[in-house]
């Protein structure tokens, strides 16, 4: 199984460097991966003092009381009917999306008194093996990930039902990069909104893979959630963990550049066979599409995807009908479009190929930095491909400058401008 043993927690960068006087209290508290973007909260109360006067019984029951509710809940294993009385049943009303064609799989509730999204998936591993992955899932939490609340297997053991947060006002990014029924506008119409995404998404990757050690195996504008009432919009992963619970990944986790190595590397090599491959066309990665096994390396690719959207607005394949009397279709693709507009040269293939609705008021440089940086991350060979903490790096340094950029050319609100004649 991909990722850690069982006993291990994951951890963040800062709670390894945390001194051997706060140790127990990290180990205790896990924290989010450390960046500009990320944010961290204590899970002790911020006041919390301990008296050495007497108290009465009651007092000190609060105070057990009080700490106990202020310590983070842990994912749980759920029964399936915990979810069916939840759900109604599962029932068509407690559908997440009714209208969308996959919303049999997704349902709304409230779990111990939590909003909740749960999604089922086939389950391809050992149902007694989902409680000790669920337990190492659950000590990871950041900021950018949609956070893990328990999960769940169906009497029958072929079928693993995930629980959720249920992000209040969030919508899916590829429905608002693109609205069929509008598609001339978008709320991401600025270049500093859309490096605000691209720096969470690549933070959240980051932790999946170097801290929480697994592999996500599930990236795509429809997983990304845009939320947030602030002056950006913040994004959030959705999904985190579920194919590592339901068994999608590797049985063996070895470091990537041994991959096609076979035993030669000191490893044994990873088989498919008795395994389903699946992934959301447009952001699998040429192995996964020939039976390979999902990887970091493939989860890069489907990032290096999401960045060419950002940047242009395409979705990752297009069809398009050319001749109606025989069927036809022509097929187009993001990535050859941007390796086209990339390899023009000047900044004019780049002008006409950024999403038009962002009204040419980006840097061209950055945009063809980005577009460089995500054309790396979709190389069709594995190992050409970098890892996120490069890519998070290079995409952090890009949206530190987008925040200069656009303090330096935003216009002033508190000047009119009059252009009627004298």
């Amino acid at each position: 199984m991909v990722g850690p043993k069982p006993n291990r927690m994951c951890k963040s960068k800062s709670a390894i460097a945390t001194t051997a006087s706060t140790t127990a209290a990290a180990a205790s508290t896990p924290r989010n991966h450390r960046s500009p973007r990320s944010t961290a909260t204590s899970s002790y109360p911020a006041a919390y003092s301990y008296s050495t006067s007497s108290s009465t019984a009651t007092s000190s029951a609060a105070s057990l009381a009080a700490l106990r509710d202020s310590l983070p809940e842990l994912p749980l294993l759920f029964t399936f009917h915990d979810l069916a009385a939840a759900t109604a049943n599962f029932s068509s009303k407690h559908r997440l999306l009714p209208a969308a064609p996959s919303s049999s799989n997704s349902f709304r509730c409230s779990l111990r008194g939590h909003p909740a999204a749960v999604f089922r998936r086939p389950l391809r591993r050992d149902a007694r093996e989902v409680t000790a992955r669920l337990a190492v899932l659950g000590h990871c939490h950041h900021a950018a990930i949609a956070r893990l609340l328990g999960a769940a297997a169906s009497p029958d053991r072929t079928t693993l039902f995930l629980a959720y947060e249920l992000v209040p006002d969030a919508a899916p990014l590829s429905a608002l990069l693109r609205n069929p029924k509008n598609p001339s506008f978008t709320p991401l119409a600025t270049w500093h909104s859309r490096l605000q995404l691209a720096a969470d998404v690549c933070d959240a990757l980051y932790y999946v893979h170097l801290q929480a050690d697994t592999i996500h195996n599930r990236l795509s504008a429809s997983s990304v959630l845009v939320c947030g009432d602030g002056p950006l919009p913040r994004a959030k992963i959705a999904h985190f963990g579920a194919a590592d619970l339901a068994g999608e990944l590797p049985v063996e986790q070895k470091d990537d550049t041994e991959e096609s190595r076979g035993s030669s590397g000191g490893h044994r090599r990873r088989s498919s066979r008795g395994r389903r491959i699946e992934g959301t066309r447009g952001y699998m990665a040429p192995e996964l599409v020939s039976g390979g096994p999902p990887s970091r390396r493939s989860d890069v690719f489907a990032l290096g995807v999401l960045l060419l959207e950002l940047v242009s607005g395409q979705e990752p394949v297009r069809y398009e009908m050319v001749n109606r009397g025989t069927g036809e279709y022509e097929r187009t693709s993001l990535i050859e479009t941007a390796e086209a507009a990339a390899a023009e040269g000047g900044g004019e293939g780049m002008r006409r190929w950024v999403d038009r609705r962002l009204r040419d008021s980006f840097p061209v440089d950055a945009a063809e930095t980005l577009t460089a940086l995500a054309l790396r991350c979709v190389a069709k060979d594995p190992l050409a491909r970098p890892d996120m903490s490069w890519v998070a790096a290079k995409v952090s340094k890009l949206f530190l400058e987008a925040q200069e950029w656009a303090a330096k050319f935003r216009v002033p609100t508190d000047i009119s401008i009059s252009i009627a004649p004298r």
